[in-house]
């Protein structure tokens, strides 16, 4: 891929990780629950695909004279994906172990409270939701911190690649043969 898509591929993740940082800051003012639901995260993902989506069209329309192979789109959003990701990452660094350090307990409360609800309405013996209850504390400790951050990076890579393979797809377009 040349040094221009590439250029471009970091502005679209730099635009992408911005957006995506303000709305967790709009997020975070309104109600910090919202973060942890299965809601957000799935607006989160259709959003990111939509944005995603949007930057490679224009990229290949306006560099490329409409025209991309779908090997050429998957590296165009995986770079910008990761780029993205990276600095919603930092962004992440920040808010749990700097800006507010008490968010991470009251996410996992609240990770806690969501998942209780749904086995009691799935009717699960209280001895099996107790031990659900303290597996899903285990697992959340540690999370925000720094390390646990950076530990789950590789699925900052592993979403880049999806959202790369989608948008890829929906942005490929092969010149015309007779042309």
């Amino acid at each position: 891929m040349e040094s221009n898509a590439s250029t471009e591929a970091i502005k679209g993740g730099l635009i992408v990780g911005l957006i995506s940082i303000i709305i967790s800051m709009i997020i975070y003012v309104v109600d910090v629950a919202i973060m942890v639901s299965l809601t957000f995260a799935f607006l989160s993902f259709a959003l990111s695909i939509f944005l995603y989506s949007y930057l490679g069209k224009k990229y290949r329309n306006e560099h490329l004279e409409g025209f991309i192979s779908f090997g050429d789109a998957f590296k165009f959003i995986f770079i910008a994906g990761l780029i993205g990701a990276i600095l919603n990452g930092v962004f992440s660094i920040a808010l749990f172990n700097f800006i507010d350090p008490e968010l991470p307990e009251i996410l996992t409360e609240q990770v806690i409270q969501d998942t209780e609800s749904r086995l009691e309405s799935f009717g699960v013996p209280s001895e099996d939701m107790d031990e659900a209850l303290e597996k899903v504390e285990k697992d959340m400790a540690g999370q925000f911190s720094v390390g646990g951050i950076l530990k789950g990076s590789w699925a900052w890579a592993l979403g880049a690649a999806i959202i790369g393979l989608i948008c890829g797809a929906i942005i490929k377009k092969k010149r015309p043969e007779f042309e």
